[in-house]
């Protein structure tokens, strides 16, 4: 959801508008504690969006140890505060956990134990404003300075009251329940792979709480699987935190300029950003490997492609898996009518999200109505112009997505991988090996190949020797 949508959305300003009864209904069904900002904390399950094991399962979920939210709906500031581990044994599907978690500088490392998180976002944000929807106040605060209509609806059956506003184009609506306590929310945020992706948050449980009722249960939920599933144990309306909240100064963003960077002859990196593309560059035509990020950053390698090789078309974009740091950039190829190569249990799940509704920010490829093309790899697909040859491996058995693919270029000896290694230079040695990278040099001992030097999506090269020596072997 774009910045200037939320802010329109949200802004309060002195001018009164008019609340309907069912907004002032629910809002007195809350309690009679006048809420300018609140408190509350809860454990559960926090779910890592689009980092999936396979193509159309669940995101995976980690155990809230710590869940601590602030929320101020006067000045719009909302703060988070997470610790988090993954318990799974071994892990499986991508996000943060013991083998995985962000750095801050855009890349993927492996770190052992607990993972901490600590925001403050502006409410006018997409992620703030989602997360201020996730108490039954922000809702309401949200409807009541937009103008919101009342209509009664069917759900499975039961007649419920709806409250729906709508601003810039988007529309938000929530249900109330017979005692009129909001249970359910829903709008849609665009997402640069699903295109119009439902958001929805329900609220069930609530109870009388320092002077307001609250629900000990919340659900959300993101591309139609849980995002953060959590029991409330503790709420405190209009602390002296809250009072004191204030947004973070808000500065413009800046994407990165794509520039590129020589690995070897005919192959660069394409930079800005993380995870990356390679661009490979054939006797008459150019192999991208991997479409990271999103539309805009696609732009930006298509460009830096033509720049590198001006008289050779790109003829195949290489997604090596469907993790949404990975592929968020897809669609721009295919709006291109550029090939899209993945493996062969991807192909009917992208088929049909490429043709999801894309209304709320409209790309390339929702103006073009193009449709991908597609072809597969299942073990092994080998690409060679005869001077230069390109193979792709399925990496079997890689719990981190079970299609994932990576590259190899013999004559170089160079292997291309996404994920299953992630550098730790000048870090303390893992307690135990990432089973990841144990996989990826099992598949590379299984195929017999010759690697010399490993070049990672996320950025930076090492000699294979030092991907050995992180799981213990010499």
């Amino acid at each position: 959801m774009r910045v200037a949508v939320v802010a329109a959305m949200i802004a309060c300003t002195p001018v009164v508008i008019a609340q309907t009864d069912a907004v002032n209904a629910a809002m007195r069904a809350l309690g009679a504690t006048p809420v300018q900002g609140l408190e509350f904390s809860a454990t559960g399950t926090r779910f890592a969006i689009g980092q999936a094991p396979a193509p159309g399962e669940g995101w995976p979920g980690f155990r809230l140890t710590r869940y601590v939210a602030t929320v101020n709906y006067d000045s719009q500031a909302a703060r988070e505060e997470l610790v988090y581990v993954d318990e799974a044994n071994p892990p499986v599907g991508g996000g943060a956990g013991p083998f995985i978690a962000a750095t801050g500088q855009g890349g993927i490392r492996p770190i052992p134990g607990e993972v901490r998180q600590n925001q403050v976002r502006d409410g006018r944000s997409e992620a703030g404003l989602l997360q201020m929807m996730m108490t039954p106040h922000g809702f309401l605060k949200l409807a009541a300075a937009n103008n919101a209509s009342t209509q009664v609806v069917d759900v499975r059956g039961r007649k419920v009251q709806a409250i729906s506003f709508a601003a810039a184009g988007r529309t938000f609506t929530g249900t109330l329940n017979d005692q009129n306590l909001l249970d359910h929310i829903e709008t849609r945020v665009p997402n640069p792979l699903l295109g119009d992706m439902p958001v929805e948050v329900t609220f069930s449980e609530y109870r009388d709480i320092a002077g307001l009722k609250f629900p000990m249960r919340i659900v959300q939920r993101q591309g139609g699987h849980p995002t953060l599933d959590l029991t409330v144990n503790n709420v405190q309306p209009n602390t002296a935190a809250a009072s004191q909240l204030a947004p973070p100064q808000r500065t413009a963003a800046t994407p990165e300029r794509v520039g590129s960077e020589k690995i070897a002859d005919g192959v660069w990196f394409l930079t800005g950003g993380a995870p990356l593309s390679l661009l490979i560059e054939f006797k008459d035509y150019l192999v991208v490997i991997e479409a990271p990020q999103n539309d805009e950053h696609t732009a930006g390698v298509l460009d830096e492609a033509k720049r590198l090789a001006p008289t050779k078309a790109i003829r195949y974009v290489v997604n090596t898996h469907l993790h949404f740091d990975h592929s968020g950039g897809l669609r721009r190829f295919v709006a291109e009518g550029i090939t899209l190569i993945t493996h062969e249990k991807n192909k009917a799940y992208l088929e049909r999200i490429l043709r999801n509704p894309f209304t709320l920010a409209p790309d390339r490829l929702a103006r073009s109505n193009r449709r991908a093309a597609i072809e597969t790899v299942a073990d092994k697909r080998v690409m060679t112009d005869g001077a230069r040859s390109l193979e792709l491996y399925h990496l079997k058995g890689n719990l981190h997505e079970y299609t994932l693919l990576m590259a190899y270029l013999p004559k170089e000896r160079l292997l291309i991988q996404a994920d299953a290694f992630h550098p730790r230079p000048g870090a303390a040695p893992l307690p135990a090996p990432s089973p990841f990278t144990v996989n990826l040099i099992e598949n590379v001992d299984r195929l017999k190949l010759d690697v010399d030097r490993v070049v990672h999506i996320h950025g930076g090269v090492d000699p294979y020797s030092a991907v050995v020596q992180s799981i213990g072997r010499l």
